[in-house]
C-alpha cells in the first residue's frame, strides 16, 4: 500500500468532517389561542347561566342544587349530572331535564365559540367545581374521571 496515499485520504476525510457546520433555529411562539378561546367560552357560559345565580339559584336550577347538596346527584366532569345512591325516579327525571337543557347551552356556546362542545363542558365543569363549599359534601368529578367528595 502507497503509505502516502492513504495518509492523504485520512486527511482529507477528516478536514472534510471538521468543514460540516449544522445550523439549528427554534422559535418559541407565544401560545396564547387557547387562553382566548377559554376567556370566550367563560363568556358565552356566564351569560348563558346568568339566570342560574350559584348563590340563589331559582327554579329547575335550585332543583338540580338540590340534588347535589342532598349527595343523590354528582357533576360530572363534562358538567352533566349523574344519579348516585339514593336517587329516586322523580330526582333521575329532574337530571334528565337538567342535563338535556344544559346540553342545548352548551351546544349554542360551543357552536357561537367555535369549539367543540366538548371544550365547553369541561369548562363549565372546572367553574361549578369552584362553587363548591369545602365540607358541603357534593359529589364531582374531576378532569382524570376519579370521582371526588367537597
Amino acid at each position: 500500500m502507497n503509505k502516502p496515499l492513504t495518509c492523504v485520504a485520512l486527511a482529507a476525510a477528516l478536514a472534510s468532517g471538521a468543514c460540516i457546520h449544522v445550523k439549528t433555529e427554534s422559535e418559541i411562539k407565544p401560545i396564547h389561542i387557547t387562553m382566548d378561546v377559554n376567556l370566550k367560552v367563560d363568556k358565552e357560559l356566564d351569560r348563558a347561566f346568568a339566570d342560574e345565580s350559584r348563590a340563589r339559584p331559582q327554579g329547575k336550577a335550585a332543583e338540580a342544587k338540590a340534588l347535589l347538596d342532598q349527595q343523590v346527584a354528582g357533576l360530572t366532569n363534562r358538567a352533566l349530572l349523574t344519579a348516585r345512591d339514593g336517587a329516586t325516579d322523580d330526582d333521575r327525571i329532574t337530571i334528565a331535564e337538567t342535563n338535556a337543557r344544559n346540553m342545548k347551552r352548551f351546544n349554542e356556546i360551543a357552536q357561537a365559540s367555535g369549539v367543540g362542545v366538548d371544550t365547553v363542558q369541561k369548562r363549565y365543569a372546572a367553574k361549578m367545581r369552584e362553587h363548591f363549599t369545602a365540607g358541603s359534601g357534593v359529589w364531582y368529578q374531576d378532569d382524570d374521571g376519579a370521582w371526588k367528595q367537597r
